[in-house]
């Protein structure tokens, strides 16, 4: 009897061209099948240009297909592959992920949906899978929603794992890692790491207020630095970027890791997606310099906004005081350091925009080595800021295919603040950003665009630095380029 399991991995956007991080929520959820010797296929639409070739091929005496969803444009592809699955095959389909558990209910709704598991998906998954290959009920199986005999069922909710330490290391052997960057390509194989789940702090638009409820936990020390070197030793791995949303919650914590792979030397560099400006502020000058010498060489900070009335407005509970303070200390130790700011929130006016780009610029100013992100704000259902926005005209989408829609490609026609111009503004500082410096390379697994882009890299800081946001011919250009290529 086949005991085949499919995931899949929709696209992300469209620049996944540029490259793409690997799998790690179906590798988190393939893990325990895998141990418990089923046989699991990974399909990435993001790499496999066939993959409806594939996918046909892998459903075929299959158990269960399950796909994870971010609130965003991956949607839109998740469904296409939910509708391929459901055209081609009678396998069960489970949805997991950040929008599917933000709404379950909603998303269970879909015709081509059959489970949604809300939150946590390692035990719940596996689970259902027992349970539908023994073609026993789903009632005992918490945290789930499920259609039966087209009636919405749903089940007690799950608790979240308290002890992390006790989930099994990624399947790496599933996936071509070659296929996959974490952050620093030109140092060789590159993945991407998650050792600690949730975020103490209340940021009002931010998910994990919501779907890990304000809680922090993570892996211990050492299970994070036998992460580490199961990467390195027996997976070849150079780089790691570490996808935390805070992984310097426990300064203790970080300290003994960073102290771990400098006693035990373990040579590979590494970078961290998520740290706070006062939580940085908080690390002497002797940690940071043991930080960058473990082989730390990125770390994103989220700024947000260079406004005061905004950072107030989204809890964001960080001075821009204490941003310019550790800017100027950061510049000490690293060679490369991500800011990320966030646009096009709700109430913010032309000027708080252009004060955020002005802050920019004085903290680049003080340190050349910092490379801005700007995103378009994104409506993540259940948080603070979802409500305000929809008190300033949002309309909350009703079904997937809708949600397929938000994101800020079309920001236009969902956000009713924002108008034609300020739209244009957006694109611009978003597109132009990327490119203002050298240490936006860091992203592209390509020879050709890497050359592209360091041509276009004085018009960029023009356009950005100027705000010369009418005659967009470099994003025309690059749109028509990415439709080719995509």
């Amino acid at each position: 009897m086949s005991k085949k399991i499919v995931l899949i991995q929709p696209k992300t956007g469209e620049w996944d061209f540029l490259g793409a991080r690997p799998p790690d929520s179906l590798l988190a959820i393939a893990a325990l099948p895998h141990k418990e010797g089923y046989d699991v296929k990974i399909i990435d639409q993001r790499i496999d240009k066939k993959w409806k070739e594939t996918l046909k091929k892998e459903l075929k005496g299959a158990i269960l297909a399950g796909v994870t969803s971010m609130t965003g444009p991956q949607i839109k592809y998740a469904l296409e592959v939910s509708r391929f699955i459901k055209e081609n095959s009678d396998v069960p389909l489970v949805w997991g992920g950040v929008h599917a558990s933000l709404l379950s209910e909603q998303t269970i709704q879909n015709q081509y949906i059959d489970i949604v598991v809300k939150g946590e998906g390692e035990y719940a998954f596996l689970e259902i899978i027992k349970a539908v290959e023994s073609k026993s009920g789903l009632d005992k199986i918490k945290g789930i929603y499920y259609n039966e005999n087209n009636e919405i069922k749903t089940t007690e909710e799950r608790e979240l794992i308290n002890n992390l330490d006790e989930l099994c290391d990624y399947p790496y052997e599933l996936v071509n890692l070659d296929n996959y960057y974490g952050f620093n390509i030109k140092e060789g194989k590159s993945i991407t790491l998650m050792t600690s789940r949730g975020c103490p702090y209340k940021c009002a638009f931010c998910y994990n207020t919501v779907y890990y409820k304000n809680t922090w936990r993570s892996m211990s020390a050492q299970r994070t630095i036998g992460l580490i070197k199961r990467a390195v030793n027996d997976f070849g791995v150079k780089s790691v970027f570490f996808q935390d949303d805070n992984f310097c919650a426990n300064l203790n914590r970080f300290e003994q890791i960073v102290d771990a792979i400098l006693k035990e030397n373990i040579k590979f560099t590494w970078g961290l997606l998520g740290a706070r400006a006062d939580t940085l502020k908080r690390m002497s000058d002797n940690l940071l310099e043991k930080t960058a010498r473990a082989g730390c060489v990125n770390i994103d900070v989220g700024i947000e906004s260079g406004s005061g009335r905004i950072l107030e407005l989204i809890s964001k509970d960080v001075r821009l005081s204490e941003v310019m303070e550790i800017n100027k200390r950061l510049a000490k130790h690293f060679n490369k350091t991500k800011y990320t700011f966030i646009m096009g929130i709700p109430t913010e006016t032309e000027n708080e925009l252009l004060q955020t780009t002005d802050f920019f610029m004085k903290l680049y100013k003080d340190n050349p080595n910092i490379l801005p992100l700007f995103f378009i704000y994104c409506a993540y259902p259940g948080t603070k800021l979802y409500d305000i926005a929809i008190e300033h005209g949002f309309k909350e989408p009703k079904t997937l295919e809708e949600w397929a829609k938000i994101d800020y490609q079309a920001a236009y026609l969902r956000y009713p603040w924002l108008d034609k111009k300020r739209i244009k503004m957006l694109r611009n500082f978003e597109f132009t950003a990327s490119f203002i410096n050298k240490n936006s390379e860091y992203k592209i697994n390509s020879t050709l665009f890497k050359i592209l882009a360091r041509m276009y890299r004085p018009i960029a800081r023009l356009r950005f630095t100027k705000n010369i946001y009418q005659f967009p011919v470099d994003r025309i250009l690059a749109r028509a380029l990415l439709g080719k290529l995509g």
